[in-house]
């Protein structure tokens, strides 16, 4: 759990040190720009930037391949619950629609029972989450509808900030885009700021 601590204390730190860049440097252009030309600069070449960091943690993302250590299937985290999931598939909802024909509800302590570091560091992250698995995973890890298996299997994992078994093959990924991600997450913030500023005459 120190460890843990200390990862997103660093993490928190190298976050508001990227925020501080980011804040500087779309300051510095904004300051040059006319009122047109601000909102032009924030809806289109702030918009482009971040989707080509976007694409980038994409590609990163082909460097790595699943390992089959089973740990996506036998234990499936969502922050809905099994009621939320359901009421979202019968309005249509294509991820909840895939999710509860996929993956069946658990309880905290029988998650616990078979993966208690990882509900022990999801816990001490402080987030709310509701534990499932899957029922089509074999005895070596395998899927036995494989060729059937829904976008949200052959996709995963597509959240890069999303919280990764420690055994998962991608976790280097995560290693490798977290700056990455960390300065999208500034420029959108930042970006959704001075849009406002904006709007309002501010600037």
């Amino acid at each position: 759990m120190d460890k843990l601590k200390e990862h997103y204390t660093n993490l928190v730190k190298k976050y508001r040190e990227i925020f501080v860049s980011v804040l500087s440097a779309m300051q510095g252009e904004i300051n040059k720009l006319s009122h047109d030309e601000i909102k032009n600069y924030l809806e289109n070449e702030v918009v482009k930037h971040i989707q080509f960091q976007r694409n980038l943690v994409l590609e990163k993302r082909k460097q790595f391949s699943c390992k089959k250590c089973g740990a996506c299937c036998r234990l499936a985290i969502s922050e809905f619950s099994p009621a939320a999931l359901l009421e979202k598939a019968s309005k249509g909802d294509k991820f909840a629609k895939e999710f509860i024909s996929t993956f069946s509800p658990v309880s905290e302590d029988d998650a616990k029972s078979q993966f208690g570091l990882y509900v022990d560091l999801i816990n001490e992250s402080g987030e709310k989450v509701f534990y499932y698995n899957c029922k089509k995973v074999t005895e070596d890890n395998l899927c036995s509808d494989y060729e059937n298996r829904p976008s949200i299997c052959r996709d995963y994992p597509d959240n890069p900030v999303q919280m990764l078994h420690p055994t998962c093959a991608y976790i280097g990924w995560h290693e490798s885009i977290q700056t990455i991600v960390l300065t999208i997450k500034a420029m959108s913030e930042i970006r959704e700021h001075f849009m406002k500023e904006w709007k309002a005459g501010k600037i």
